[in-house]
């Protein structure tokens, strides 16, 4: 049970960050879903955000309760059988969060260095989206195998156990660990240090003239993108650090060297946890499209359904405008 100070201080933070998880996602899926003509439709880094929220609600509706009712009992009730399938589909999901925030990046990437190439087609990007659940779960397959039920200190718990062969089990956490999140973490950080780069390297010269209305507001899209792009590398890495922490200690050491309950796995965990809480919030806050609160306080004026073509014909236009300065600037919003 849940008795000692530290123990009821891990339960109320797993319980807040798991209500606001998925409250945040599903508001934030709600909005996407809602604004769908807007949002969605032939623009693919709306529709990676929309599959980075279905992975993180999957994890916080399906999985979070099984993990906050062990750690409020301290033991893990659920037999063998939902212990692999449960800690398989968590792995699993994490990879697909993992991804997404790649496609994400290299997306934003993309549009900024290179305004002048197409949009990625509706069938590649939902081929991407596809692939962003189908290799964490071909990667992560074997720990249907390693995840088992067994008894610490008189209680039960839910761990993996290594693979008889101790070279080929820290080649598995290797592989693993490159495949999902190395070199995925070195994408992301290098598609958002140009994407900072390039939104504060050129500073238009203002040569005393009037400044176009449609310069200023790339001026102000650039600010936006700057302060999102920031904020989501680091809370990825102050959040995620843990979790390759943990990654190379068992590849130096063996699976069953961190074993469920180790003060780095806790860690990792609420790190991982806390991040799919933040996600919502930052999208939401710095990404004018995906305000909730405007969406449901100002819905009746902002997002009326009877406007919604009329909007996005006057986006168009405006698009069209801004993309004579975009061609002299280098600069354009994330598609």
């Amino acid at each position: 049970m849940a008795d000692t100070a530290s123990d009821i201080a891990k339960v109320s933070i797993m319980g807040a960050a798991m209500v606001l998880a998925i409250a945040g996602n599903i508001l934030v899926a709600y909005v996407l879903i809602k604004r769908w003509k807007a949002l969605l439709e032939n623009r693919p880094t709306y529709q990676f955000i929309l599959n980075l929220v279905l992975s993180d609600l999957v994890f916080a509706i399906l999985l979070s309760p099984f993990e906050f009712v062990q750690r409020i009992t301290g033991t893990w009730m659920f037999g063998t059988a939902l212990c692999k399938i449960v800690d398989f589909v968590e792995m699993s999901t994490y990879g697909t969060a993992v991804i997404s925030h790649t496609l994400i990046a290299v997306d934003r990437y993309r549009s900024l260095a290179h305004p002048y190439l197409l949009k990625i087609k509706p069938k590649r990007v939902k081929q991407l989206i596809a692939l962003s659940w189908i290799v964490p779960a071909v990667v992560t397959t074997p720990y249907l195998y390693m995840f088992t039920v067994v008894h610490v200190n008189s209680n039960q718990m839910c761990t993996p156990l290594a693979i008889p062969v101790p070279w080929l089990d820290k080649l598995y956490e290797a592989v693993e660990f490159g495949v999902l999140y190395f070199t995925l973490f070195c994408v992301i950080c290098w598609c958002y240090y140009h994407v900072i780069r390039l939104t504060l390297g050129r500073q238009p010269h203002d040569s005393g003239a009037q400044i176009p209305t449609a310069e200023i507001s790339l001026r102000r899209s650039k600010r936006r993108v700057t302060k999102t792009a920031c904020l989501i590398v680091v809370a990825f890495v102050v959040c995620w650090s843990p979790t390759f922490v943990l990654s190379i200690w068992r590849i130096a050491s063996g699976t069953e060297s961190v074993h469920h309950g180790h003060t780095l796995y806790e860690v990792s965990f609420y790190g991982t946890f806390i991040n799919e809480a933040i996600n919502p919030i930052i999208y939401s806050a710095f990404d004018r499209n995906m305000n909730v609160y405007a969406y449901i306080y100002c819905g009746h004026r902002i997002f009326n359904r009877t406007t919604e073509a009329e909007s996005i014909r006057t986006n168009e236009r405006i698009d069209n405008r801004v993309s004579v300065v975009t061609r002299e600037l280098r600069f354009a919003e994330p598609s």
